[in-house]
């Protein structure tokens, strides 16, 4: 872990509850774009594409429970 995010989460934990809670849901929202911009880029660098139907298939079985 790189020491710019073990300084803010230091500084996160300092935070009232329901304030960490609200980050900590715009962090994963933030960390689940990230992941899907890096599958899309994946798979155009490789020059092919996902079929609409399988890419939200597999975010589906993965993200949602």
């Amino acid at each position: 872990m790189n020491t710019i995010l073990k300084q803010t989460i230091d500084a996160f934990e300092q935070l009232p509850e329901v304030l960490q809670q609200e980050l900590a849901g715009r962090f994963q929202t933030m960390v689940a774009r990230a992941k899907i911009d890096a599958m899309l880029a994946e798979g155009e660098a490789r020059g092919g594409e996902t079929p609409h139907d399988q890419f939200f298939a597999e975010l589906k079985a993965q993200y949602v429970a």
